[in-house]
């Protein structure tokens, strides 16, 4: 229990550092994700995605973010109740103050946004961790160079029967695979199930990464799921506006000579962040990307 008593300005604090670091890594989670309005057939979106799925920096930086979140989630919830017991009686008489309006709502916008990345982390990073089924893609120089070790083998003798059959019936879906499987450089499959993956892939085939490019599409086709997005990104925008003046003020960077560019950098923050990200299921569902 002691380790969740601690002085309440240093749950603040650790709620503004933390708070900081997740202000630091939406602008460079929104560069990525704009990548897929490039008319490039997600070339460079799986680039990214590639490099965000096998780089072991990124990797450790993963974890630290998930771990973030959640402890931004607990520190919050804490600071609510904590708030709560000191006053169990709301006051009659409703007195003016100066604190931002939505202070007041910072813990159901919190909530909504909580929600959000729930369905977010089933919907792709589930999918990376193999616990939810999505679309996958793989490198067509990979799968060739797995096909033709396996072809050795059948020729000396190596496999057994069964396991020829399936390289013979692998040969034959490979030879016929229809196009819209196949990246605009031939370079790569893509939107494969986990049928298909073992049907052009083999079954022990290592090389399979998921195709966050088809999954985000088909997802923001959804009108169901880009409309949760879109306000889910909306209730950010109103956080992030009084996330941004609690978090100065937490750190003592309040004072007369930059508390108006304090506000107005919130301000732009929480508007230009939130319409990049809605800008994709825009494009995607009334322009066609």
């Amino acid at each position: 229990m002691r380790l969740v008593q601690f002085a309440s300005i240093t749950k603040k604090m650790a709620l503004a550092a933390v708070g900081l670091f997740l202000l630091l890594f939406l602008p460079v989670h929104l560069g990525i994700n704009l990548c897929i309005l490039r008319e490039d057939q997600g070339e460079w979106y799986r680039i990214a995605s590639h490099f965000m799925g096998t780089n072991y920096i990124v990797k450790v930086f993963e974890v630290v973010l998930m771990a973030t979140i959640l402890l931004h989630i607990v520190i919050a919830l804490l600071l609510t109740l904590e708030n709560l017991r000191a006053r169990p009686v709301r006051y009659k008489v409703v007195t003016k103050s100066k604190t931002h309006f939505m202070s007041k709502y910072m813990i159901w916008t919190g909530g909504i946004i909580a929600v959000f990345l729930v369905i977010h982390f089933i919907n792709f990073y589930f999918v990376k961790l193999d616990i939810v089924e999505g679309k996958y893609s793989a490198k067509l120089e990979q799968i060739d160079q797995h096909f033709q070790e396996k072809a050795k083998k059948m020729q000396t003798g190596e496999l057994k029967e069964d396991e020829q059959t399936k390289l013979v019936a692998q040969y034959q879906a490979l030879s016929n695979i229809s196009p819209d499987k196949v990246d605009a450089k031939g370079k790569n499959l893509i939107n494969l199930s986990k049928e298909e993956v073992v049907q052009y892939c083999g079954e022990d085939f290592k090389h399979v990464e998921p195709d966050f490019y088809v999954m985000s599409k088909d997802f923001f086709k959804n009108k169901y799921y880009s409309l949760l997005y879109l306000l889910s990104f909306i209730v950010l925008g109103l956080h992030l506006m009084h996330a941004i003046n609690s978090l100065a003020q937490t750190f003592g960077l309040v004072h007369t000579k930059y508390n108006n560019a304090i506000e107005i950098f919130a301000i732009v923050y929480s508007i230009i962040i939130p319409l990049g990200f809605a800008i994709i299921p825009i494009a995607i569902m009334f322009f066609g990307y």
